[in-house]
Formats: C-alpha cells, sequence, structure tokens
C-alpha cells in the first residue's frame, strides 16, 4: 500500500497521526510525505529569536530528522507561505497537490480533520483543498482525516484543541508499538520543544491516550458498518 499525508507545516506529521505513518512504513509500505510550507512563521520558543529564513531552514533540517525516524520514504517540502494559506488561490494549491499526487500515486491520502485540530487556517485551508480535488478527480484516491477525541484533548493541558466525535471515526488504529517512535520524532522538531513539552509532559497518560489514533474516512464514503476498522 501507498500512503500520501499532505500537511501545511514541519511537525504537523508527528504531531499528528505520527504512529500510523510509522506503523505503515516499518510494516514495508511505502509512505510519502508533503509538507506545503516550511513553518518560517512559527512563533514558539527558539522561533522567535530566529528570521524567517533562518527558521525556515532550521525547521527543514528537522523536518528531514523527523521523517528519518518515522520511516517516511519520500518527502516533498513546498514553499507556500506559512500562516497565509487561505490567501493562496485555491487552484494553485490543488494543483501542487495534484502534481504530487500524480508523481507518487498513493493508493490514501491523510490530513487533518475539518476543524484542523487546533483551528489553524492553514491545516483547514489544506483539508478543504483535499475535499476539493477528491471531489472533482476523475481516479479520486482514498481520503481519511485524522483527528483527536474529547478524551485525548483533555490530556493536553494548556492546548486548545478542537476534539472530533466519536460519531465521525471510521478507522482506529493501534499504534502502541509506535508511540516511542512518535515521541522521538516529535522531539525532532526542536524549535517546537514549547509546543511537544506539552503534549508529552504528563507521558504516562499520553501513552494510554495515545494508544490508537483516530480517523473519519470521507472517500469513499463508508457503508453502514459500524464497526471500527484497525487497518486503511
Amino acid at each position: 500500500m501507498k500512503l500520501l499525508a499532505i500537511f501545511a507545516h514541519p511537525d504537523d506529521e508527528s504531531f499528528g497521526p505520527g504512529g500510523t505513518l510509522a506503523r505503515y512504513a516499518y510494516a514495508g509500505h511505502k509512505v510519502g510525505l508533503v509538507t506545503l510550507t516550511r513553518g518560517e512563521a512559527g512563533s514558539v520558543g527558539i522561533s522567535k529569536t530566529l528570521t524567517a529564513n533562518e527558521l525556515a531552514g532550521r525547521r527543514t533540517c528537522e523536518l528531514h530528522h523527523a521523517v528519518k525516524i518515522l520511516g517516511i520514504n519520500y518527502l516533498k517540502i513546498g514553499d507556500l507561505p506559512d500562516k497565509k494559506l487561505a490567501e493562496v488561490p485555491d487552484v494553485t494549491g490543488i494543483q501542487l497537490i495534484q502534481n504530487e499526487i500524480d508523481f507518487f500515486k498513493p493508493d490514501a491520502l491523510i490530513t487533518f480533520h475539518e476543524q484542523g485540530i487546533s483551528g489553524h487556517p492553514d491545516h483547514q485551508t489544506v483539508t478543504r483543498w483535499l475535499l476539493e480535488l477528491i471531489k472533482n478527480s476523475r481516479e479520486p484516491r482514498s481520503l481519511f482525516l485524522y483527528g483527536v477525541l474529547l478524551e485525548q484533548t483533555e490530556q493536553i493541558p494548556r492546548r486548545r484543541l478542537l476534539p472530533m466525535t466519536m460519531a465521525e471515526v471510521t478507522h482506529k488504529i493501534s499504534v502502541s508499538d509506535f508511540l516511542d517512535t512518535k515521541i522521538e520524532a516529535i522531539k525532532a522538531h526542536v524549535t517546537q520543544e514549547e509546543s511537544w513539552q506539552r503534549f508529552i509532559q504528563p507521558i504516562e497518560k499520553i501513552k494510554i491516550s495515545a494508544r490508537w489514533e483516530y480517523f473519519k474516512q470521507v472517500w469513499p464514503r463508508p457503508g453502514k458498518n459500524k464497526d471500527l476498522q484497525d487497518s486503511f
């Protein structure tokens, strides 16, 4: 199977479905990642002390490190403006994604839930582009949206996250064997330490709540079977 994850920023792949990406990569599947910006507008921790170019360079290196940890086979980093994806013409963003799909030829696509996990406009824009692309594609791929449940958000203090409902979930992927890998990939994003300290601080609680990663299948539309799937 070939999976292609598409996100806005360096670190989205690790904080997001990093366990699932690692599970598939280490099982021998081809896993690719498209990151549409270089994260140059980040504003946490040491990011505040760096110029946009310096931060972009630093975060690019961190992303390469995280990708290696997760076992991802293919990485494409775009150069769209961080925190301004909503200002990019839809046709531009959609075509960039389409080009990567044409090149990688994935069986399935992964991105964030429509709410964007944290409500970040860049996250929401990428999801909107993918939904539009799939709707109009002559060869639509399977599309899965990663989200977090309310009980998971409650384990992460001082962080506003927008949960998906259990009723939306179609796939509950077990990632217990890859939690340490996910945490290591998160820590590779050193410029984001202020964020990941909040994520991994209550480590035992996180290891319980993060044993599964949750997805909503939007294409092809799932049937009426209510049994949650543990694989795509």
